[in-house]
């Protein structure tokens, strides 16, 4: 039995089973379900580190853990002040939940699943790739298993994935979509460029040609709202297999190396970014580099 069973969680404060992924503060260490921690992406008690914190079993607002006094350890009850723990009940449908913070249990619980579906991957080792905004990947990953093999929906709306590509693709190291999404965004911007620059002339051959561009990467935006996440889905599923094949067992180190994998890159966003806005001048140029 793990020592963290039956211990709380700081953030949903359900307990831990004796499978759960948990992850320990560096600092104070108090234990957290991974989903938990990777969610607020700091300590649940990080406001006691000042005071110099320290986990020893028990959360700070749970006081020190009372002595049991002739307790019949054959009686079902629990001694005065110890909490029944609480059985987090099997997730069916979770939208039907009403309360928030059992809503937020079940969640946990369904995004630690290690069930392997037909993609050959767990819902956890999907979680640990995206690292962060696992509630939000944690149910588009649930949306894109259900459902009968060939009829799995596809679409979950992700308005990020389509109003910022392709900066989005590359903070997510999804780098070839992003290089086709930056080719689509640029070229769309081309003919306009080329009336600007007077190389087309404004005519209603050349109107339908802008048109037709911007309709393209109006279509390139709705695509990736809805499909955007999809995509990511199968990128993770491909990037999970490969670190598997690497690692033989799948404790604590495999995770963290899923998560290293998966987190998104601010650099690469800036650098995608700094290429949109170079290619976009450049093109602004190029009407001037043809007519001199």
């Amino acid at each position: 039995m793990s020592k963290f069973t039956n211990k709380l969680c700081p953030i949903c404060r359900a307990p831990f089973t004796e499978d759960a992924d948990v992850v320990v503060c560096p600092q104070c260490g108090t234990p957290h379900h991974r989903v938990c921690y990777l969610t607020k992406n700091r300590c649940g008690l990080e406001e006691y580190h000042a005071q110099g914190f320290v986990w020893n079993g028990r959360l700070p607002d749970e006081g020190p853990e009372p002595e049991p006094e002739n307790i019949d350890p054959h009686h079902a009850e629990y001694p005065a002040g110890i909490p029944e723990p609480k059985v987090m009940p099997a997730i069916q449908d979770i939208e039907d939940v009403e309360s928030p913070e059992e809503y937020y249990k079940k969640m946990v619980e369904r995004l630690n699943d290690n069930t392997e579906g037909d993609d050959g991957v767990s819902i956890r080792e999907l979680c640990a790739y995206a690292s962060t905004s696992v509630f939000h990947y944690g149910r588009a990953f649930s949306v894109f298993r259900s459902g009968a093999a060939g009829k799995r929906p596809k679409i979950f709306m992700n308005l990020c994935s389509g109003l910022f590509a392709p900066v989005y693709q590359f903070y997510r190291k999804m780098d070839l979509l992003g290089i086709a999404a930056l080719m689509i965004t640029a070229a769309s911007s081309l003919p306009l460029l080329l009336v600007y620059g007077g190389i087309l002339e404004d005519n209603e051959g050349v109107y339908i040609l802008v048109s037709l561009c911007r309709f393209l990467s109006f279509v390139m935006t709705v695509v990736l709202c809805l499909f955007g996440d999809y995509l990511y889905y199968r990128h993770a599923i491909k990037r999970i297999k490969k670190i598997r094949s690497r690692m033989q067992e799948r404790g604590e180190a495999y995770y963290e190396s899923l998560s290293e994998s998966g987190r998104p890159s601010w650099l690469r966003a800036v650098i995608g970014f700094l290429v949109l806005m170079l290619t976009t001048a450049s093109m602004g140029l190029l009407p001037r580099f043809i007519s001199g």
